[in-house]
């Protein structure tokens, strides 16, 4: 990658959508970016979004919530993006650089907008809980029934499944989230055979993710992409196609003859990831603070949280 640069960028957010500012120079001319901009080397992430905001909107920011970084990968470019969602502001915003402002939903705009967006809007819709499902369960989680689910999302796991008991289990999974405003994640290999059935995102088993460039990878628009990751290789993979989220396993034990990493590891190729890392292998909900301690974002599990 021959340029690194680092930004903060401003989600601000009305009835219509999020707040996006046109570029007026390359690369990129005439695409639609989140407000904000590069991190000058006297600065923190949040002191380059306020000389930001104030600098292309006219306005102060007096309160935010910090949701983490990613860095994605252009073709010659690494830009780490550094998202604040903006709370409260003082002030009128305006265009102070004669730039075109919008509000706009990118996933149904027919305009332009940087490659970045999906992937740091989908940053906010990550929960911390990670529920994967055993083969043919028969119940939900009481966890899962009792709550909102609001820090809690769900995959489907396709190992044991036949396409129309996938099928089934998904529609029923489908249904139950919904109702819960919790996200589901399909596996990938039967996504095609889903039809309408609303879901959030798809998962690619570590198999899939080492074939990746077998077949022509095409995000579809408004759904977060995942992946299973053992090895610096794998997060090397996930990297380069910008991947949302991974999974990295196992950590503490596995049933399968995969090498244990232990938290050590955990952090040493977390720390190597572009995006979200979650923890699984013999993790409890309980290891969540632990998780992250070792640089991880959320923990996930599947006898240990389905029961």
């Amino acid at each position: 990658m021959s340029n690194n640069i680092e930004c903060s960028v401003a989600l601000i957010k009305n009835s219509i959508g999020y707040l996006f500012s046109e570029r007026r120079k390359e690369p990129f001319n005439n695409y639609y970016e989140f407000p904000g901009g590069k991190i000058e080397e006297s600065e923190n992430p949040e002191e380059c979004l306020v000389r930001e905001c104030y600098e292309e909107l006219d306005i102060q920011i007096n309160k935010s919530i910090y949701h983490g970084e990613i860095i994605h990968l252009y073709k010659n470019l690494s830009v780490k993006l550094h998202i604040f969602e903006i709370i409260e502001y003082g002030g009128k915003i305006k265009a102070k650089e004669a730039q075109n402002i919008l509000y706009a939903d990118p996933s149904t705009s027919n305009h332009l907008f940087l490659e970045s967006t999906a992937r740091i809007l989908n940053r906010l819709r990550l929960r911390e809980l990670f529920y994967i499902t055993p083969v043919h369960f028969d119940s939900i989680p009481r966890e899962l029934e009792n709550t909102s689910g609001n820090n809690s999302f769900i995959r489907l796991r396709s190992f044991g499944y036949s396409v129309s008991n996938y099928i089934l289990a998904a529609e029923r999974l489908a249904q139950f989230c919904l109702k819960k405003d919790i996200p589901l994640i399909v596996d990938k290999k039967f996504r095609n055979d889903l039809g309408d059935i609303n879901i959030d995102g798809i998962h690619f088993t570590s198999e899939n993710l080492n074939k990746i460039n077998n077949y022509k990878h095409v995000k579809e628009k408004k759904l977060i992409y995942s992946a299973s990751c053992h090895n610096l290789n794998d997060v090397m993979i996930a990297n380069k196609y910008n991947f949302d989220f991974i999974i990295l396993s196992p950590v503490i034990s596995t049933k399968y003859t995969k090498q244990i990493l232990g938290w050590e590891n955990f952090k040493i190729i977390s720390d190597r990831s572009n995006m979200p890392v979650f923890a699984l292998g013999g993790i409890r909900i309980s290891d969540l603070e632990l998780c992250k301690k070792f640089n991880g974002f959320g923990v996930s599990g599947i006898s240990d949280f389905w029961d």
